[in-house]
């Protein structure tokens, strides 16, 4: 291989891990490792690392040549703080999501390589079969078959994983299971229990019952089909239910379980946090000392066939003002305004923060973004630099400049801003699949600067985040994986109380999702007071 050509679809291979590709760089990828076997070769070796990284107990040697697949013995995630084990869904559904999204990466790429004739009629691909079972009740079920439209899979005992081709959806299904490959898009469950992790291409991929349709709009969920009813448990993101005929559609979020009977009523009977802490310090305690803030949503919904899922209508909103400088507000006209809120940090979930900032009633769908405002003063002159992430959204601006874009990839922020970032995928977080991001360096003299933030969400109210701030010129302890504790980025000292609060936060994170940072006093930017 050429080397400059070499180091340009490496580069390829290491962002599309971060979710970063675009359609014509996934076909060119592609192409390429068709081309180059021993790319292959790296590309699965990639697969295996980044697995590792989002779950130590998968770190077995791997097979030669082969993608490594997840055994009904491999790793589970532990339950999430303050939540009880769900003993209707077995360990095996609750495998880290970031690790199959992987795997599932790996795959689909691989699937995607095969000769044409091979896949021209085919739906799905069976990767891994544990038991015995039939297709159309004739043809043995094992690993490695083509499933062609309404090909119908049935096992009494065991397991069967598979990937839908185009949509990349990946489902493990559990016995006694009947369903049906109805297309790359769809799929029947008669009977069984199936987890399935949807990537972003596969937005809108449709499971049907006897007598539920539920859409997914970008997650991971649990469905069970049964004789006597069924159920559903959304592991992450959001799903659409509805009656078969499309009626009575209900949107379900990370966490909610729902039962529903056999023609009868879907009831949803529990809801759970994210098992990340939601901080009482986020709302009140506001002061002329303050950062303040305003949350902002859309007053009225659009009818609900107009609405695309994870669609940045508000991101675009305050595209205006970023342009600006933050000066022109004219295009937050239309957009109804919550209470002033004061800055507490960013850090954790908000999945009432709309609720408590007083923002209902609004658009719920069409998601919300606070924006916080003023003068502040750096701790002393020197070079800083901001790290963090966020579910969907993290802006930060100085002197109406942006210099820090943490926003997931389908923020309007990422799309359209062009901030320079750069990910860390060896520092992981809560959600995000391509890790930490980082900013440039700034230089600082000490003097007050004009400081914006912009944190929110696209689609609902499921929303997490964190913000740090690193001075060059500082050490940091580090955590026992590598991870510098960079401060939580702050402009008001912490109270005792509120010191407790993020240290519980900060305990969870480094026991739970491997994150962390640090709380320092002397780290805390000072908010001029306004005139």
């Amino acid at each position: 291989m050429n080397a400059s050509n070499d180091d340009h679809y490496y580069q390829l291979l290491q962002r599309s891990f971060d979710g970063e590709l675009t359609d014509a760089e996934t076909v060119e990828l592609r192409e390429w490792l068709h081309q180059h076997p021993e790319a292959m070769e790296r590309y699965l070796e990639h697969c295996q690392m980044e697995s590792w990284l989002r779950d130590p107990a998968l770190q077995t040697e791997p097979s030669e040549g082969k993608v490594i697949s997840l055994s009904q013995e491999g790793a589970t995630s532990q339950p999430r703080s303050n939540q009880s084990p769900i003993p209707q869904f077995p360990r095996w559904m609750m495998i880290t999501a970031a690790s199959v999204a992987f795997l599932l990466l790996a795959s689909w790429f691989v699937n995607s390589i095969q000769p044409e004739s091979e896949t021209a009629t085919s739906v799905a691909r069976v990767i891994r079969v544990e038991g015995q079972g039939l297709v159309n009740a004739k043809r043995e079920l094992v690993g490695g078959i083509e499933l062609a439209s309404g090909d119908r899979i049935e096992m009494k005992q065991g397991l069967v994983e598979m990937a839908f081709r185009d949509t990349g959806v990946h489902v493990i299904a559990a016995a006694p299971l009947s369903l049906t490959a109805d297309n790359t898009g769809k799929m029947f469950l008669h009977d069984g229990e199936v987890k399935l992790h949807v990537p972003p291409q596969g937005v809108g991929f449709v499971v049907e019952t006897e007598d539920r349709k539920i859409t997914d709009l970008g997650t991971s969920f649990v469905v069970t089909a049964r004789e006597d009813g069924g159920k559903l448990l959304v592991l992450d993101g959001e799903i659409a239910v509805a009656n078969r005929d499309g009626s009575e559609e209900r949107l379900m979020i990370e966490g909610e379980q729902a039962n529903f009977e056999q023609g009868g009523k879907m009831t949803l009977h529990s809801k759970r946090p994210s098992g990340v802490p939601e901080l009482d310090l986020l709302v009140g305690g506001l002061t002329e000392r303050s950062l303040r803030g305003v949350i902002f949503g859309f007053e009225d919904p659009p009818p609900l066939p107009q609405i695309k899922p994870f669609q940045d209508l508000i991101g675009k909103q305050f595209l205006p003002l970023i342009r600006s400088g933050f000066s022109d507000r004219t295009s937050l006209s239309p957009l109804k305004q919550g209470e002033s809120i004061r800055y507490a940090g960013i850090a954790g979930t908000y999945n009432r923060f709309p609720e408590r900032t007083k923002l209902e009633p609004y658009a719920n769908l069409l998601g919300w973004l606070a924006w916080y405002h003023g003068e502040v003063v750096p701790p002393q002159p020197g070079r800083y630099r901001f790290w963090g992430y966020a579910d969907n959204q993290l802006l930060v601006s100085v002197d109406g400049k942006p210099v820090f874009e943490g926003s997931r990839y389908d923020s309007s922020f990422q799309e359209d801003l062009n901030v320079s970032r750069t990910n860390h995928p060896s520092f992981p977080c809560l959600n995000a699949s391509a890790g930490f991001a980082s900013g440039p360096w700034i230089e600082l003299d000490g003097s007050k600067v004009q400081l914006d933030i912009l944190f929110g969400e696209i689609y609902a109210n499921a929303t997490s985040g964190l913000l740090l701030v690193e001075c060059e010129s500082e050490t940091y302890e580090n955590t026992f994986w590598g991870q510098p504790k960079w401060p939580l980025f702050l402009t008001e000292t912490p109270t005792s109380s509120e010191v407790r609060e993020l240290e519980e936060l900060r305990l969870h994170m480094e026991e739970k999702l491997m994150g962390s940072f640090s709380i320092a006093n002397d780290a805390v930017w000072k908010v001029l007071p306004s005139n």
